[in-house]
């Protein structure tokens, strides 16, 4: 059974981000809002409930692999937008029955940390509180709900800026959105709410004035780094966070022993993986779930997306390589492309202007310039000379070629596919293949030239 509920409030469509797309859809460092804030709650064995509205399906589906290989996700619909309590009312069915901590937080908050949010459920737990409201101190608070406490510092409200009066208004401590509270509080709180506000909203918040009517335990936790509540709300604020992010990683992979030249021109995405003794040069794009293995070296101006690297590799400048892998001790660039579905094996080299497509080059091959090959595998220890094109389409379908080890492909060289060339073969320079080749056979394709006796 769960420890701990927790309760995730991602139903608002986000107009200020003037988008067709969702804000919690929208991605920081690579992965959308949404799946940053349960990132926080990993480590905990929490139940969540995700309460969706606007593009559920697109939410569901967006976090369907979570669902199925890592979380305990649930979801309810807030079909109406009618405030942040009514938002939690929808999840009752899941806290009627239930004993313990709820934790509520909101689904455009990417920057929180796991420590804080585990912190802070401690804290919630050991003090025996009824209600625990995370806070912050922002030196310019506008647009947050402000904490009000009473002349002992005890919290007393939470006033929604567009609620609050002139004096209100200049107070620095702010609520974070998130709150930990008992379920029993909850419950009676959820049957008694009400949306007297200028809004016509139902106000979680005013749980905070019925707690202290009830003469509950009610704890504040200010967090240090005022930078983790930040919600998203516009592409500024979109961009603000992507920028505090990937600090986080950059930081984070330099104290793990990698070497990034210039931090401030290198844009590495929260999933991607790198050992240590990677060297990483300036105005390089890391995204997805981009893997890459020690002693690799990543020279200015690549970009590799869901990519998976090797140990010795080096990259050089200009490389795109996205969804294949590339094997310890390969080269590759500059100015190559692998495009999805190519794989490259170890200690192969592929030069500059190279195109792959779905190709699996074997160990020990070369591939060294101006050449694409699609859909086709090359053996190992072949020689693909300069020049080299793979014909795999005919106007209506895409087929394959099949090249042996050892071959040698002169420069100049066109396969259409389908076509298989044996182990050891050879084609002259300027060669058409139409035809397969055997093992150990040599091909010499001439074009043809026309007579004419009158010149």
């Amino acid at each position: 059974m769960a420890d701990l509920l927790s309760i995730i409030l991602a139903a608002g469509k986000g107009t200020r981000m003037k988008s067709d797309k969702i804000k919690v859809l929208h991605p920081v460092a690579g992965k959308a809002i949404i799946k940053h804030v349960l990132n926080t709650l990993d480590g905990l064995n929490s139940k969540i409930v995700n309460v969706i509205g606007h593009q559920k399906e697109v939410v569901q589906s967006e976090l369907e692999d979570l669902d199925k290989y890592k979380w305990d996700l649930n979801y309810v619909i807030q079909s109406e937008q009618l405030g942040t309590g009514h938002a939690v009312k929808q999840a009752e069915s899941y806290f009627a029955d239930y004993d313990g901590p709820v934790l509520i937080l909101y689904g455009d908050t990417p920057l929180l940390r796991k420590k804080t949010i585990k912190e802070f459920v401690k804290k919630h737990q050991q003090s025996n509180s009824d209600l625990t409201v995370m806070t912050a101190i922002f030196d310019e608070p506008e647009g947050y709900g402000r904490i009000v406490k009473d002349e002992e510092g005890n919290l007393t409200a939470i006033v929604e800026e567009k609620d609050a009066d002139v004096e209100t208004r200049r107070i620095k401590e702010i609520n974070s959105g998130v709150n930990c509270i008992d379920s029993s509080l909850l419950r009676d709180f959820m049957a008694n709410m009400n949306n007297d506000n200028a809004q016509q909203e139902y106000y979680l918040t005013d749980i905070i004035e019925f707690a202290v009517n009830k003469d509950k335990k009610i704890n504040t936790y200010i967090v240090q780094d005022s930078d983790e509540i930040i919600g998203i709300n516009t592409r500024k604020q979109q961009a603000e966070a992507e920028k505090i992010l990937r600090k986080r990683i950059i930081d984070q992979h330099l104290a793990n022993g990698v070497t990034i030249i210039d931090p401030d021109t290198t844009y590495i995405d929260a999933e991607v993986e790198i050992d240590q003794d990677v060297t990483i040069y300036p105005f390089n794009y890391l995204e997805g779930k981009t893997k890459i293995a020690q002693n690799t070296i990543i020279n200015p101006n690549c970009k590799l997306k869901d990519a998976a690297i090797g140990k010795n590799v080096e990259i050089l400048s200009n490389t795109i390589i996205k969804e294949s892998k590339v094997g310890s001790g390969t080269n590759v660039g500059p100015f190559a492309y692998l495009r999805p579905g190519s794989t490259v094996e170890d200690n192969c080299k592929i030069g500059d202007f190279v195109e792959l497509k779905k190709t699996t080059v074997k160990s020990g091959a070369k591939v060294p310039h101006f050449c694409y090959a699609g859909d086709a595998e090359i053996g190992e220890r072949t020689n693909i000379g300069a020049g080299t094109i793979f014909a795999n389409y005919d106007g209506k379908n895409k087929f394959k070629t099949e090249i042996g080890s050892d071959v040698f492909i002169g420069s100049d060289s066109i396969l259409i596919a389908p076509l298989k060339i044996g182990d050891n073969a050879k084609t002259a320079a300027g060669s058409v293949v139409t035809k397969n080749v055997k093992s150990g056979d040599t091909v010499m394709g001439v074009p043809a030239r026309i007579y004419n006796p009158d010149k």
